[in-house]
Order: structure tokens, then sequence, then C-alpha cells
């Protein structure tokens, strides 16, 4: 009866052991994603709050929030976790260490304000034709 209740406990371990280092890497893998799609999506965040300090303070001000990004990227991490397995991060991941996948992420911080410009502008289109309703 020992050996037996040894083994179910050595069994529990284990599988408690391999499930935990799952969830290790599949949070790093998706941070590691997060890092990957948001690095130069943060690039015009970082340039418009350096341009609003001195020159000789930018670069202490980019390192502070640099240092903020880690629990930023844990933050997203949760989310993205949320909607994708493991699986399917380490598919996305393997996206972007292609060449269209790095192209796409170091696009995207361009992209976004592009796109956020092309939105203003349809917003502002959407306002004539809500007036014509009212």
């Amino acid at each position: 009866m020992k050996k037996v209740l040894l083994l179910v406990a050595f069994v529990c371990f284990s599988i408690t052991i391999n499930a935990q280092e799952e969830v290790d890497a599949y949070t790093s893998d998706t941070q590691k994603l997060v890092r990957i799609v948001s690095e130069s999506a943060f690039t015009p965040v970082l340039d418009q709050f350096s341009s609003m300090v001195a020159e000789d303070k930018k670069e202490a001000l980019v390192a502070d929030i640099k240092a903020t990004f880690p629990e930023l990227y844990a933050a997203i991490a949760v989310i993205y976790m949320e909607e994708f397995s493991h699986v399917e991060i380490k598919e996305i991941l393997a996206f972007y260490e292609t060449p269209i996948g790095i192209k796409l992420a170091a696009k995207t911080g361009s992209l976004s304000q592009k796109g956020m410009v092309a939105g203003q502008s349809w917003g502002m289109k959407l306002q004539g034709i809500l007036q014509k309703y009212q």
C-alpha cells in the first residue's frame, strides 16, 4: 500500500512539475510575442514623450519608460493567453521569425499611426453623415 501511495504521489508531483514548466514556457513565449508585436508600436509613443522634455533628459526618460515595458508586456500577455493556446502562440511566433513577419513587426508602429490618421478622417466623414439624420 505504501508503494502505491508513493507512486501516486510521485506521479502527481511529476504532473504538477510538467504543468508548471508548460505554463512558464507558455507565459515566456507569449511575452516574447507581445514584445515582438509591441516594440515598434511603442516607438511613436517614446518619440512623442521624449519631444516633451529637454534634450539632455531624453535618454533618461526613454530608459525610464522602457523599464516599464516588461510589466506592460506581462499584462498584455495575459490577454493574449485568454485568446490563444500555447500551440497557437508558437505558430504566431514562427510567423514573426520569417522575413515578412519581421517586416510586419518593424512596420507596426508606422501602420498604427497611419491607421489612426485614416480613422480620424473617416470619423469626421461619419459626423457629416450623422448630421444629415439629426
